[in-house]
């Protein structure tokens, strides 16, 4: 968008299913969304925060809540989308390879697409690590990415990694009463932080 208001011509590749990668797809836009579901639902069972909460309260469904993550998920692409388009920002669907320093190839169900620019920016977003020589089978191992597509809430989970996504959904699924081990091999979370924070 940038660039076109710039005066350039502008395209941009999108090889997920939703406009805005991964921020909006699997990163800050389902994560924050779903931090703010669990508080909010979870509020109206509680309304005084300082009320004991009873191990009889049913809490929200995997259903509730992700079906707010994914009407603010689509709300945020249909803006994305928006601004492109007022832009006259081109919009191709597929994965991109490059053929040469200045031509992409686009590959999508509808065949192969090129394109040549005087200049490409190359924005993959990022992928979750498994751990090394663990099979994930699933809905047993799930990734962070796969996490906000669960059906039903486990009723125990153990989150491998005490960065910050790791203490990010260990805290939410806790506050769901999930019962959550978080494991790491550093010698405490956060490790960038102060410890006073930590604690």
């Amino acid at each position: 968008m940038q660039a076109a208001k710039l005066g350039k011509r502008a395209a941009i590749v999108e090889r997920g299913h939703v406009i805005g990668g991964v921020c909006v797809d699997t990163g800050t836009i389902p994560s924050k969304t779903f931090r703010e579901a669990v508080h909010s639902l979870n509020g109206r069972a509680f309304p005084d925060s300082h009320q004991t909460r009873s191990r009889s309260v049913v809490h929200p469904s995997a259903q509730e809540l992700l079906a707010r993550v994914e009407e603010v998920e689509q709300r945020k692409a249909d803006i994305i989308t928006d601004q492109l388009q007022r832009n006259e920002v081109t919009v191709l669907i597929g994965e991109a390879s490059f053929t040469d320093s200045h031509t992409v190839a686009i590959a999508s169900d509808q065949g192969f697409v090129v394109v040549t620019a005087a200049h490409i920016l190359i924005a993959v977003g990022t992928t979750p690590a498994p751990p090394p020589g663990v099979s994930t089978e699933p809905g047993l191992v799930v990734t962070s990415d796969e996490l906000l597509q669960l059906t039903s809430l486990p009723r125990r989970l153990a989150v491998v990694g005490a960065g910050v996504i790791g203490i990010e959904y260990a805290s939410m699924f806790a506050a769901l009463g999930i019962d959550v081990t978080v494991i790491d091999k550093r010698d405490r979370p956060l490790e960038f932080l102060d410890r006073e924070i930590v604690d």
